[in-house]
């Protein structure tokens, strides 16, 4: 196959399924299009099966209650799968979703809204013991990738019920070390696929870099930073991840290439997913690195004799290594001399604090505009409480319902809009939200009369200077 250096899309002319352009997929198209089942064999990398997920979604059911598929994915690489299956899903019309938890598979099993469900083996079996899983009235289960699970016994309660013409597909990257559960589970099954049983002749050497599958596109940026390129080439099974990829290698100065199939020329490549042992063979060996998520490394060991550890830069790397060179970039302000502006904003801050304090406090202000941290929005200063006083008290014989009395009938006010009422001898204290309501609280009480008496109203300033005895 050519080497694919494009982003065009497939001859298929569907979003996210060029992995049929690889040889062995395509002839897996009419299998499970007939509804058969089938052992696909690829590299462990899910874009490989999209193109047979979108003929298994367009498959018209017998029944529509038994329309919906299952898709059974490893614990540590749900997330590529869910991925996979929103491309096919989006490319044959039709839905699908991941369930993290029994009552969310137990939901989209149960909704008819969904096409395919992606979970887990430890999912389907909380299905089963809580009689929520209806195997009988599943189109169709995939395994994806059944040997990296830990415990094949819960496959056996998931098929003991399973109808025998149900369709399985079974996406392997070790298909002779799955064959026994291919025999007992998908009897008679279609085998198709990028792999042999067997790597007829294991690569002398391979380097890998380990990651997580969602840190794939930071794994490359780090190997940017490692290696100093300026450009690099990356291997991928379709154009899924492209823009991702382009954009976090962009953002560390660095030209993205792509490639796939498996006619490379002999640079150094970056494998973004794992590739066919051709098209491994066919980069510079010394050079390329594959990235290996959960999975993918078990791959690498069976088709290279020798699998050397390539050591990414850790997130406490990364740190240690910005903490460097800001201190080489104040070193190299400092003995280039004052800056005289600068030096006469911060003299004074001197004098009131401890140089070190200030240092640190430019230091934070630097790594904020740094990284473009917006400005703190200038602080409104909150309204202050206020009293209004009153010419009335306690020797005039009112009391605090007389006060409210007087606002809320004279005055109309709300009772929830009054305040501590504070009764004295000879005045009486009136809080308000703040001094401009005080003010306009103050003129509406002036000159009305409360218990006989016409009162004074004022903005309370608190008590005067006592008079000399």
């Amino acid at each position: 196959m050519s080497d694919r250096t494009d982003s065009s899309s497939p001859e298929r002319g569907e979003p996210g399924v060029a992995g049929a352009d690889f040889a062995g997929i395509r002839d897996a198209l009419p299998v499970v299009a007939r509804g058969n089942s089938l052992v696909l064999a690829t590299p462990p990398a899910a874009g490989y099966a999209v193109p047979v997920l979108v003929e298994s979604l367009k498959r018209p059911a017998v029944e529509p209650a038994t329309a919906i598929g299952l898709l059974i994915a490893p614990e540590g690489a749900v997330e590529p799968w869910v991925a996979a299956a929103g491309r096919a899903a989006e490319a044959a019309g039709r839905r699908s979703a991941g369930a993290a938890t029994a009552a969310r598979a137990r939901h989209h099993l149960s909704s008819g809204r969904v096409d395919l469900v992606v979970t887990t083996l430890v999912v389907a079996g909380h299905l089963l013991e809580q009689s929520g899983l209806e195997v009988d009235r599943l189109g169709w289960v995939v395994l994806a990738w059944p040997e990296l699970e830990p415990d094949a016994d819960g496959f056996v309660r998931l098929f003991a019920d399973l109808p025998k013409e149900t369709p399985r597909l079974i996406v392997t990257a070790d298909p002779a070390g799955i064959a026994p559960l291919a025999e007992r589970h998908a009897w008679r099954a279609a085998r198709a696929g990028t792999l042999g049983s067997d790597p007829t002749e294991r690569l002398p050497r391979l380097r890998a870099a380990g990651t997580s599958w969602s840190g794939r596109v930071g794994a490359l940026a780090a190997l940017a930073d490692l290696t100093g390129r300026d450009e690099a080439t990356v291997w991928t099974v379709d154009e899924a991840d492209h823009q991702a990829i382009g954009a976090g290698l962009a953002a560390h100065g660095v030209t993205a290439r792509f490639v796939s199939g498996t006619q490379l020329d002999r640079s150094p490549t970056w494998f973004f997913d794992a590739a066919p042992p051709a098209a491994l063979a066919a980069a510079d060996p010394v050079h390329s690195v594959v990235l290996a998520p959960p999975g993918v490394e078990r791959y690498l060991a069976r088709v290279a004799a020798r699998v050397d550890p390539v050591s990414l830069p850790s997130d406490t790397d990364a740190a240690t290594a910005a903490i460097a060179a800001d201190r080489r970039a104040v070193r190299a302000r400092v003995q280039a001399g004052p800056d005289r502006g600068a030096f006469a904003t911060i003299a004074p801050l001197l004098d009131q604090f401890p140089a070190a304090d200030v240092a640190v406090a430019l230091q934070s202000l630097w790594l904020e505009a740094r990284a473009g941290s917006p400005a703190p929005a200038p602080q409104v200063r909150a309204a202050r409480p206020a009293k209004v006083w009153i010419s009335a008290g306690k020797k005039d014989a009112v009391g605090t319902t007389d006060v409210i009395g007087l606002l809320t009938g004279e005055l109309k006010l709300a009772r929830h809009a009054i305040g501590r009422v504070e009764v004295r001898d000879t005045f009486t204290l009136i809080e308000s939200t703040s001094e401009d309501d005080a003010k306009a609280l103050a003129t509406k009480l002036a000159g009305l009369t409360l218990k006989g008496r016409r009162l004074t109203a004022r903005v309370d300033r608190g008590p005067g200077p006592r008079r000399p005895a």
